[in-house]
């Protein structure tokens, strides 16, 4: 898979992973928001994130919009339900891998992501 489509993917994964991507900073007053909502923002950094929604994207590819979305759920509550040890133990690899990519390529995926947030924002808006 090329770069330039998997950083496409990763984006689009973003947008269809957690609605709490749409917003970089929080209201004021939060609604009172379910389980789950959201959770991610917070403890991933905009890296680790990236790199999570780059391997949802890979693991769902070919998936239905409802596997997809079983997927996600699946992965959020496999997230959650770590303890402090194992999820600094992810964390950390999700920072190695991203570490380990060419300089062009953590630059383009992180433009890409910050593309399709301000989109997404901005067709929030207009609703």
């Amino acid at each position: 898979m090329s770069f330039s489509r998997l950083s496409s993917v990763a984006i689009a994964a973003v947008f269809l992973g957690s609605a709490a991507l749409a917003d970089s900073t929080p209201p004021a007053n939060p609604p009172a928001m379910g389980p789950g909502h959201g959770m991610m923002r917070g403890m991933l950094s905009d890296e680790e994130r990236t790199m999570l929604f780059a391997d949802m994207f890979k693991a769902t590819a070919g998936m239905t919009d409802d596997q997809k979305h079983a997927y996600r759920q699946e992965q959020r509550s496999r997230f959650m339900s770590m303890s402090d040890s194992d999820r600094s133990k992810f964390k950390a690899d999700l920072d190695s891998r991203w570490n380990a990519l060419p300089a062009d390529q953590k630059t383009a995926m992180m433009a890409k992501m910050k593309e399709l947030m301000q989109a997404r924002r901005a067709g929030a808006a207009t609703q």
